[in-house]
């Protein structure tokens, strides 16, 4: 039930932009649920994952703003977890880090 909450509430924040709100269409297929602080996104399997792994950007802004989750775990069966930070890190210098 969390799982479908979190995901009405970000296709909510992008209602006002069609465009953002059709390329996040691979959610609807997938199945979320929430812990005690990530988003875990079940996906069926490795080309979905990717799918949805290319929409992380679109997820971080309104998963941010409910501050409910601090991760972004995606799942598919045979596929290394993949876990991602809901919030990047800031630099000193206002800029966001990057490994190299």
């Amino acid at each position: 039930m969390a799982g479908e909450r979190l995901l009405k509430a970000v296709l909510s924040f992008y209602r006002e932009e069609p465009d953002c709100l059709c390329s996040l269409e691979p959610l609807l297929s997938c199945r979320l649920s929430r812990g005690w602080s990530a988003l875990r996104i079940d996906c069926s399997d490795r080309v979905h994952l990717e799918q949805v792994n290319d929409l992380i950007e679109l997820l971080r802004p309104p998963l941010d703003a409910l501050q409910l989750v601090r991760q972004i775990r995606l799942i598919a069966p045979g596929v290394p977890e993949r876990v991602y930070p809901v919030r990047i890190p800031l630099l000193q210098d206002g800029q966001a880090s990057t490994a190299e």
